[in-house]
């Protein structure tokens, strides 16, 4: 019993862990992609009938970064502030990502963050208390406390990013997806579910399956 209540702990810190890590990536699209050579990606999408680039992870925040200034001031049109605008315009980015539909062009990602974008809006997005927590400047000392309280050993936080980032990408579709909406702003199952039209239940076991994935991953790591 106790060692039940041990890993469930250890899961719940887990799952903190991941939600910050994406509300990091949402600010700083350039996380999602492993490879120290990601500069290079944003200038192929700056040229019109560039090749588009084969990794999902590159095309989305090639995309994010140049369609993130105009998705913003159109949102700030349809909500009351900016702060509103731009988060709605990142939670865009991390559900985009968590789906990672099979789009292979950059007309079609920049076609379906618009959707998300402008589903978001007419769902009645609203920016949480929480959401404002997450701005907190300490972020870097977080994302260390929050992987010693889970039990993950990482000799640096660039290393850490990365093995995160590449579980995640190795998660079955519906587990990822299932993992990124309850981690990214704290939804609960009810909520996790009324998104992905499921019910409660099966995504619980969703979100269970992606962390021990995760963990193990981390692990072997």
């Amino acid at each position: 019993m106790d060692a039940n209540r041990e890993s469930a702990a250890f899961d719940a810190e887990l799952a903190e862990l991941l939600g910050e890590l994406l509300r990091e990536c949402a600010y700083e699209p350039l996380l999602l992609i492993s490879s120290p050579y990601a500069g290079s990606a944003l200038v192929r999408i700056a040229r019109d009938g560039a090749p588009a680039p084969s990794r999902f992870d590159e095309l989305l925040v090639e995309v994010y970064e140049t369609e993130r200034h105009r998705l913003i001031g159109w949102t700030v049109t349809q909500v009351p502030n900016r702060s509103d605008a731009e988060d709605i315009v990142q939670t865009a980015l991390v559900r985009t990502y968590a789906a990672r539909p099979d789009v292979r062009d950059t007309a079609a990602m920049r076609g379906y963050l618009w959707r998300v974008t402008g589903n978001l809006i007419k769902d009645g997005w609203k920016r949480t208390a929480v959401d404002r927590a997450h701005l907190d400047p300490d972020g870097q000392d977080r994302i260390v406390t929050l992987a010693d309280r889970a039990g993950i050993a990482f000799d640096e936080q660039i290393s850490l990013r990365h093995a995160l980032i590449t579980a995640l990408e190795q998660l079955p579709p519906r587990e990822r997806e299932a993992v990124v909406l309850h981690t990214y702003a704290g939804n609960t199952y009810v909520q996790t579910a009324a998104m992905m039209g499921l019910a409660a239940g099966t995504v619980k076991a969703y979100v269970a399956g992606a962390l021990a994935k995760v963990r193990a991953q981390l692990q072997a790591a």
